[in-house]
Order: structure tokens, then C-alpha cells, then sequence
């Protein structure tokens, strides 16, 4: 057989075998057998590569999702921060509010003439003394023996005055002693410290005279320096002893939480 015969049929193979692809492709869009060969030899590879791939996706996207998370638990900690910092900013606020408020009613309450509002500076209160340093002294008005009160309650008397600052010695301490009188029974007494917070005696109560529990302590006035009607406590307990009954009294305030108190003289003072 010539060459060109040869070649003329392989061509004329090959245009055939084109045509039928083209209209297989075209019409019938059915996959070939090389198409399907060649898809069995990659899948295997596509199969192996997902799962490769997959967990280092999994990884990067965790990861990033974590730099998110910890980006915004940063940003949510430090608006935590400063709103609990605003907080505190407005509690404090309201709380010197409401302390300087309880001692503008108690003055609107009664007529302090000479009276000055304090700040307590320092508070010394050990086995020893207890007394407070106020922001007051001479050049403010404030003198020795001047009564020291919040609200209703007598806190103690000035005992040293400076030109910027001044001593109060509490009623707590044992050198403090103030004339009372029960609320209730009218027993007379004096409020002796302890050098013990929030703890005083009354002594010199007559063993005649009769006592509740609960029962408020009023100053009685006598004396030159502490006025008369205000609170030094209730009586927590009591018992007789001989010609006296021995009588534990408690304040109404704790002495260690007051921020302020007022300064005024007995005989300037009066009630509306």
C-alpha cells in the first residue's frame, strides 16, 4: 500500500474519531474515557490533598479566630476597667455626697451658731489614745474645748489647736469624760473612754437608779464644754456592783467610718 494511502486513512480515522468526540461533547455530553481515566487517577489526589489541607485551614482560621477573640477580650477588659473605674468615681461622689448632705440637714435641723465643717484628716485610734486631726485650726474659727458632733451623735472635743489643723480627743478615750443622762429612766451618769472603739462606760450611776437595755444616752449640758441634747450611744449591758451599777454603752456611729464632723461652742449653741 502507497504512503499516501496510509496517510490518508489514518487521517481520515482521526477526523472520524474527532467527530464523534465533538458530537458526543456537543449532544450527548456523556464523559470519555480518557476524561474518566484521568478523573479516577485525580481523585486520589484531590482526596489526599483535602486532607491535607483541611486541618491547616483549620488551623490558620483558629488561629486567627483566636487573635479575634483575645483582640476583643483586650478591648472588652480595658472598657471593663474604666467603667468600673467611672464607678467607683460616681460612688465616691455620692458617697461624699450624702455624707456632707446628712450634716447640711443636721445643721438646718439646729441652730449651730459658730459652727465649722470639717474634714477628719487622720484617725489615731490605738490602746493608748484615740483622737482625730481635722483640716481646721485657728485661722478657720476653731478653739479648744469647741464640742466636736456628726448629726446627732457627740464625737469628742477639741483638745490642740494649730493654725491649719486641730486634735480632737474622742469620747472613747479614756481621758474624755462627758456628764449623760438615760432617755428613758433619767439615770445620771458620766461616759468614761475605754481606749476601745465604739465602747464607753457610764459610771457613777447610782445603784437606785434604773436602767434599760437599748436605752440612749443624751449629754445632759452640764460642764462648759459638751452642749446638751446630743447622743454619745445605748446602753448594751449593765450590772450592779455594790453602791454603781457598771453600764457598757455603744455608740450610734462608728467612729471609724465618719469622713466629717461640726464644730461648735455650748454656750453659742441653740435648738429650734
Amino acid at each position: 500500500m502507497a504512503p499516501k494511502i496510509i496517510k490518508r486513512i489514518i487521517f481520515i480515522i482521526s477526523l472520524l474519531l474527532l467527530t464523534i468526540f465533538l458530537t458526543n461533547r456537543i449532544f450527548f455530553f456523556n464523559k470519555s474515557f480518557i476524561e474518566n481515566w484521568a478523573s479516577t487517577l485525580t481523585y486520589p489526589v484531590i482526596t489526599v490533598t483535602s486532607y491535607i489541607t483541611s486541618p491547616i485551614k483549620n488551623i490558620f482560621n483558629k488561629r486567627r479566630s483566636y487573635k479575634e477573640i483575645k483582640s476583643n477580650l483586650e478591648k472588652t477588659k480595658e472598657e471593663n476597667e474604666a467603667l468600673v473605674l467611672e464607678n467607683l468615681k460616681l460612688k465616691e461622689t455620692l458617697r461624699q455626697t450624702e455624707l456632707s448632705d446628712d450634716l447640711i440637714k443636721f445643721q438646718e435641723r439646729y441652730d449651730l451658731q459658730n459652727k465649722i465643717f470639717t474634714k477628719i484628716l487622720v484617725k489615731n485610734i490605738t490602746s493608748q489614745e484615740h483622737y482625730f486631726l481635722i483640716n481646721k485650726g485657728s485661722r478657720d474659727g476653731v478653739k479648744k474645748d469647741m464640742a466636736a458632733i456628726y448629726k446627732f451623735q457627740l464625737v469628742g472635743k477639741v483638745v490642740d489647736v494649730n493654725s491649719f489643723y486641730s486634735k480632737i480627743l474622742l469620747i472613747t478615750d479614756k481621758n474624755c469624760k462627758v456628764s449623760v443622762f438615760a432617755n428613758n429612766t433619767g439615770a445620771q451618769g458620766i461616759i468614761v473612754g475605754k481606749n476601745k472603739i465604739n465602747k464607753c462606760d457610764m459610771a457613777y450611776v447610782s445603784h437606785l437608779s434604773k436602767l434599760e437595755n437599748d436605752d440612749l444616752i443624751i449629754s445632759s449640758g452640764q460642764g462648759l464644754i459638751f452642749p446638751e441634747g446630743f447622743c454619745l450611744g445605748t446602753i448594751k449591758k449593765f450590772r450592779t456592783c455594790g453602791l454603781y451599777h457598771k453600764v457598757r454603752i455603744e455608740p450610734l456611729i462608728d467612729l471609724n467610718q465618719i469622713k466629717y464632723c461640726l464644730l461648735t461652742d455650748q454656750e453659742k449653741m441653740s435648738f429650734f
